[in-house]
């Protein structure tokens, strides 16, 4: 077997070389990472997009059925998914915990006679929430690596970071006040805020707390 000799032209990298080597591969990095990030941040922003919209749907779904809805936000799952009751219910703002558990007005133990007590079991039938069929809002999971922040309406003591939360739309044309945080990381939160008379939505590119004089004492 005959081996080739090395010729003097036969070399590695020269130092010129690497450096224009390292210096594409900088720019490209410099090009792709923004890049990234960018798209990152408008899957955030379209995620607030999407449930801004899905506010004002169930808004509108109220009012156009005659029955009191509510959108619920799993904080746990990053999910939600729209209810709606078979009537009207009235929602007070002492009716949940800090979890979004509600607490029953009435309790069937109160009543007085069994025909009370029937009564109290047809309210409260009425007043039981159920998944809504429509087109126009369905459960929703946030996309990967987005979550919700915090979510705080009206009813609630506090913006709840973790549980169950429920922002409720009224047949006369109402909802609640609402602070919704979705956020990627720490810097990239979008808010969505709702206005209680008209259900509009803004969503802003940044962290909007909920004023002193909204929380409730």
């Amino acid at each position: 077997m005959k081996l080739r000799a090395r010729r003097p032209n036969d070399r590695g990298f020269t130092l010129l070389e690497l450096l224009i080597v390292s210096g594409l591969v900088i720019a490209i990095a410099l090009v792709v990472v923004p890049s990234a990030q960018s798209a990152l941040g408008l899957q955030t922003r379209e995620a607030a997009s999407k449930m801004a919209a899905a506010i004002r749907a169930m808004y509108g779904e109220s009012v156009l059925s005659g029955r009191t809805c509510r959108l619920v936000f799993d904080l746990e799952e990053g999910a939600y998914w729209p209810e709606c009751a078979e009537g009207r219910v009235r929602i007070v703002q002492m009716e949940e915990s800090r979890r979004g558990q509600r607490y029953e007005a009435e309790r069937r133990d109160r009543a007085r006679n069994d025909l009370q007590a029937q009564a109290m079991q047809e309210i409260e039938a009425k007043s039981s929430f159920s998944a809504l069929e429509s087109r126009m809002v369905r459960r929703q999971e946030l996309p990967e690596g987005v979550r919700f922040a915090s979510v705080w309406t009206h009813h609630q003591p506090e913006p709840y970071t973790a549980g169950t939360a429920f922002l409720y739309f009224f047949p006369h044309g109402e909802t609640e006040r609402a602070y919704i945080h979705v956020a990627r990381g720490d810097d990239d939160v979008y808010t969505v805020v709702v206005d209680p008379v008209t259900g509009r939505t803004r969503v802003l590119g940044e962290r909007i707390e909920v004023p002193r004089e909204e929380l409730r004492r």
